[in-house]
């Protein structure tokens, strides 16, 4: 059954929708429901010490889902980036289930260059720098 689901385009955007809008909806009630005390769920920085280039994205993205854009990039500067990105990909795998097309996962499997490859890594090295520092 599995294997059908992975097979059928609309059901994979299906899934696929339900696990983001699922994140995020756990995401803000995680936040409705706690106590606000910080405590880290990220096994690199509980491991190690140091945060990992993600360490500070869900404070993120609650701060900017709630409109606060400086604090938003205060806990982690690629959290409106991948904010937008993540709610691009969503549009756009709701459009292509509404209009009956199939085009989001054929983009997402083209081979990006080289020269973007080591942009993405170099934007996300500055960033766990950043992290380390704030830290």
């Amino acid at each position: 059954m599995l294997f059908k689901l992975f097979h059928n385009y609309y059901a994979k955007c299906l899934l696929v929708i339900f696990l983001i809008t699922g994140g995020y909806l756990a995401l803000i009630l995680s936040d409705t429901f706690s106590d606000h005390t910080y405590h880290t769920h990220c096994l690199f920085k509980l491991i190690t010490g140091i945060p990992c280039p993600g360490c500070g994205m869900g404070r993120a993205t609650l701060a900017l889902f709630k409109g606060d854009i400086p604090l938003s990039f205060s806990y982690n500067i690629l959290s409106i980036p991948f904010t937008l990105a993540v709610l691009i990909s969503l549009g756009w795998l709701v459009a292509d289930v509404l209009q009956q097309k199939e085009r989001f996962f054929k983009f997402m499997q083209q081979d990006i260059s080289k020269k973007y490859k080591l942009l993405l890594f170099t934007v996300i090295m500055i960033d766990w720098v950043i992290n380390i520092i704030r830290l």
